[in-house]
């Protein structure tokens, strides 16, 4: 119900994602609010430059930008210090349950072997502000990868692995993405805070870079919709 909840609310303020060649980029806080508890709703659809239907170029970086005034509070969650060995053995029993910061919906990956898509299992860990990422194979477990977001500012960056695959290139590529991170406090600690106020265009902006296997770069920005709160 709660993710229900966060879908239904990112559909009403973020109603269309930013297109490009090579990814649709949509990236919203789960609430309107300024100055509050939030979580994030992160949406991609990679897509071959050469044929939409095919399998994308591979992605190896990805960078997210949010709004200036976005606050964080890491000592919220507990740490997940489990190495990336110990979360490919053990998956998520390797990390603390409190640990966990959100998780993927309907993501998948394209291998090159055939035209369909193949599903894929993603989870989150916070590790003192390192964002601790596990994708897997849905069907296939036991194939998957660790990647780590680093946090300088209000720039996230992660770095990711190639993973086998087929034809042209002897990889997979990620398809598409959706990943839900709920919001989190502590009493009047908020993991992340919407910034405090609305400003005079009443948008908050987030931006997203991609950079991929072939060295192109395609850069998105995502404009919602801030809601201030009514006077009393």
């Amino acid at each position: 119900m709660v993710v229900a909840t966060m879908v239904a609310i990112a559909a009403v303020v973020a109603p269309r994602a930013s297109a490009g060649p090579r990814v649709d980029y949509k990236q919203v806080f789960t609430t309107p609010i300024p100055g509050k508890s939030t979580g994030s709703d992160t949406r991609l659809f990679y897509k071959n430059p050469n044929d939409a239907k095919a399998k994308p170029i591979p992605v190896r970086r990805e960078e997210f930008t949010f709004p200036a005034g976005t606050a964080y509070d890491e000592s919220v969650v507990p740490d997940c210090t489990a190495s990336d060995a110990e979360i490919r053995l053990f998956g998520k029993a390797a990390c603390p349950a409190a640990s966990w910061i959100g998780g993927s919906e309907g993501d998948t990956s394209m291998t090159g072997f055939g035209p369909g898509e193949d599903a894929l299992d993603v989870d989150a860990w916070d590790d003192h502000g390192v964002v601790v990422v596990f994708g897997r194979s849905h069907d296939f477990p036991a194939i998957g990868a660790v990647a780590r977001g680093h946090r300088v500012g209000q720039t996230i960056t992660f770095d990711l692995p190639r993973s086998p695959g087929g034809p042209p290139d002897g990889e997979s590529a990620l398809r598409r993405i959706h990943h839900i991170f709920p919001a989190r406090s502590a009493g009047k600690r908020m993991f992340m805070r919407t910034p405090r106020k609305c400003p005079r265009t009443r948008v908050w902006t987030f931006r997203g870079k991609f950079t991929f296997a072939d060295g192109a770069v395609e850069q998105h920005v995502y404009r919602m919709r801030c809601k201030p709160p009514a006077r009393k």
